[in-house]
């Protein structure tokens, strides 16, 4: 399977040297299109130089300067940690260290001065690489620990990710490997959800690097596989050569040489002409030992004397001291016994200045692994602590709240209870006052109460006086109007009895002029009659079920001759069959008939009196509308009015005595029922009248004009 997989990796293109040549080429563009004084131009700088720190940590240096410079020029206030940062990355892949930490120094103070928390964090960690490489374990593991705490707070997970691969790294340099497969394996989980590719590239190199430090050579490069098919997706060709590197490092193990070589060539080719002095040292050494195994000498020496020169430009004594070691063996198998001798001279050498090294940095990596896990332990301590602490201060926080809202309570409480005393101060003085002012107005009162009494003595007897006399006039009224009917009775007999004794035209017009007269005087003490019965109130209801449909054909049977008389048609309006309610019948019929004689008497010759009934909902419904001149405003308000003179007349001479309509609202009244009138000036009058279905009630009608 794997040489299947050696393949695929083997043909899959390599395009270019530069980290991502299609990223950079487009921060390029982006910065040729933007105004030299233009402040988003800082932020295009740092980010190129971001890109170039593996590849070309020059150009990393001199964007981040520009970065200052514009920023310093243009007087932001956005300081420049973020430039400074990358500075000090450009000179620690330089392998200048000292620069390195006087630059990450300098991000601290700018980060602090401006509030930077995400800044300052990443210079702790920067930081931190340092003080590993020195072998300061203790303190590398503080800072890292103190940026990881910021990044938390500020939800920066990327830096968090950074942190999580900074303590792999270091829990690596202790053996302690499951730790570290601990870290990375977080690192990696926070950089999927981010979605960087590049973090990702460099967390499973560093997963495979430490399973090929335990042994387990197939997971290594199943991580080697991931990461190289990430980076080949963005053309990171810094990444590629590092996993190309490891994938020949795991072949050389597993002394699969021609296999080595293969990815050992393809790592030099991709750093051949880049700055990275201490990636392109390790793959001259790789090559030179593979070289070295496949007896190829003169090919392996060339490899091994260039690991020499660039090696002593990064000060890297490792892999000298490894170089040294080949080139002894090869002069060795050359037979030049002195070249073999001087390069193993420096090979001891080397290697006793490494030992010593080595022992110093064993020593001080086995303390510093007890002190990281006491370090560990008091963390977790101190985070115990700390959680406990802030429960203690919530509790109090809370405890305080509670303790001013009841102060809080207890002075308003108090405010309220003065405010309230002096307030019932005032109302008991203003009682007082109050009090006297009574008593004074109660004296008064009883005064008025005696001139009252007094007056109503003497209202009572004038009401009696007044009653007495009314009844009186009741009396007279109707004694009267009785003794005038009869006579009236009499002259109206006398007309029809001349209307047989053959009297001529003349006599005839007189004699049923005389008829008029005396059915008009009949008329009139009928209706005073009924005015007074009405009010008095003294007749009970006769509650009968009635028809209003067969009463209104009825009405309009009996006024036939009268509207013929005039030229005047009839016509009924009726939309059911059947209209029933229970009502006085006497009542009702009463109500008709003055408003259908009323409208008759008023309307012109050739019109139309129309009459209707219909039922609605609970109700019955019914109107009278006649062709007459209307009423105008001034009489809809004495409309029902006794004896009320309006002014309409009637069209042909009928005397009217202004009693009718408030008959009918009086008896309408009765019958629980509303009157209703639509009228206008030269339009006619409709009178609507609506009823009850059910039992008759007490309340009485309602007028609408």
């Amino acid at each position: 399977m794997k040489k299947y997989i050696i393949c695929f990796l083997y043909f899959i293109p390599v395009l270019g040297l530069a980290q991502n040549v299609e990223r950079i080429d487009s921060l390029r563009l982006k910065l040729d299109g933007l105004d030299l004084n233009d402040s988003s131009r800082i932020e295009v700088y740092n980010q190129l130089g971001w890109e170039y720190r593996k590849s070309e940590p020059d150009s990393t240096i001199i964007y981040a300067e520009r970065a200052i410079a514009l920023t310093q020029r243009l007087k932001s206030n956005r300081g420049i940690a973020k430039p400074l940062n990358y500075i000090g990355i450009g000179y620690h892949y330089k392998g200048d260290n000292v620069k390195s930490f006087e630059y990450y120094n300098k991000a601290l103070e700018e980060a602090e001065m401006h509030n930077d928390s995400s800044q300052y964090a990443h210079a702790l960690n920067s930081l931190g690489r340092l003080h590993l490489n020195q072998g300061d374990f203790i303190k590398s593991y503080d800072t890292y620990f103190k940026a990881l705490r910021i990044f938390e707070v500020i939800k920066d997970y990327e830096g968090v990710s950074y942190c999580y691969k900074s303590l792999a790294e270091l829990y690596q340099t202790q053996d302690n490997y499951e730790k570290a497969l601990e870290m990375s394996e977080k690192s990696f989980q926070l950089r999927i959800e981010s979605g960087n590719i590049r973090g990702q590239i460099s967390i499973l190199i560093e997963i495979a690097g430490i399973y090929e430090k335990l042994g387990n050579f197939d997971k290594a490069f199943d991580h080697y596989l991931q990461a190289k098919l990430k980076a080949e997706s963005i053309d990171d060709k810094i990444n590629i050569a590092n996993i190309d590197l490891g994938i020949s490092e795991l072949y050389y193990s597993e002394e699969k040489y021609d296999e080595a070589l293969i990815f050992g060539l393809k790592a030099f080719r991709s750093v051949s002409n880049t700055q990275n002095m201490d990636l392109r040292g390790q793959i001259e050494l790789q090559l030179g030992k593979v070289y070295f195994e496949q007896r190829v000498y003169d090919t392996s020496k060339s490899y091994l004397e260039k690991v020499i020169e660039d090696s002593g430009k990064t000060q890297d004594l490792s892999l000298q001291r490894d170089a040294y070691y080949y080139l002894s063996e090869i002069a060795a198998n050359q037979n030049d016994v002195t070249a073999s001798y001087n390069a193993f001279l420096k090979y001891t050498e080397l290697n006793h200045a490494l030992d010593n090294a080595e022992v110093a940095r064993t020593i001080e990596r086995l303390e510093s692994r007890f002190e990281i896990e006491k370090k560990n332990q008091e963390n977790e301590i101190l985070k115990a602590q700390q959680a406990r602490d802030e429960a203690i201060i919530e509790r109090q926080q809370i405890q305080n709240i509670a303790l001013t809202a009841v102060i809080f309570v207890v002075s308003s409480l108090l405010v309220f209870i003065w405010v309230m005393s002096r307030k019932r101060r005032a109302d008991n003085l203003k009682l007082r006052e109050k009090n006297e002012e009574i008593a004074a107005q109660r004296e008064e009162i009883s005064r008025q109460n005696d001139h009252i009494n007094t007056q109503n003595e003497k209202l009572q007897k004038r009401n009696s006086d007044l009653a007495q006399l009314n009844q009186e006039k009741d009396t007279l009224m109707n004694i009267v109007a009785h003794d005038l009917k009869s006579p009236f009775n009499r002259i109206k007999g006398i007309t029809e009895l001349l209307k047989l004794s053959g009297l001529n035209e003349e006599q005839k017009n007189y004699n049923e002029l005389l008829k008029d007269i005396s059915q008009s005087g009949i008329d009139l003490i009928r209706d005073l009659l009924d005015v007074n019965s009405f009010e008095d109130d003294s007749r009970k209801k006769d509650i009968s079920k009635v028809d209003a449909c067969d009463l209104l054909l009825t009405k309009a049977k009996y006024f036939y001759s009268d509207a013929k008389t005039k030229k005047i048609e009839i016509v009924t309006d009726i939309k059911d069959a059947h209209a029933y309610m229970h009502t006085d019948e006497t009542y009702l019929s009463r109500i008709l008939d003055n408003l259908i004689s009323n409208a008759i008497k008023f309307s012109n010759q050739n019109s139309k009196v129309v009459l209707g009934a219909a039922r609605k909902d609970n109700s019955v419904l019914i109107f009278i509308q006649d062709s007459g001149p209307g009423f105008n405003e001034e009489d809809k308000k004495h409309l029902y009015k006794k004896f009320k003179k309006l002014s309409a007349q009637p069209t042909a001479g009928e005397s009217s005595n202004g009693l009718g309509l408030a008959i009918v609202k009086t008896l309408v009244d009765r019958l629980n029922g509303v009157i209703k009138l639509e009228s206008e000036i030269g339009g006619g009058s409709k009178f609507t009248l609506s009823f009850p279905v059910g039992a008759e009630t007490k309340s009485g009608s309602k007028v609408e004009a």
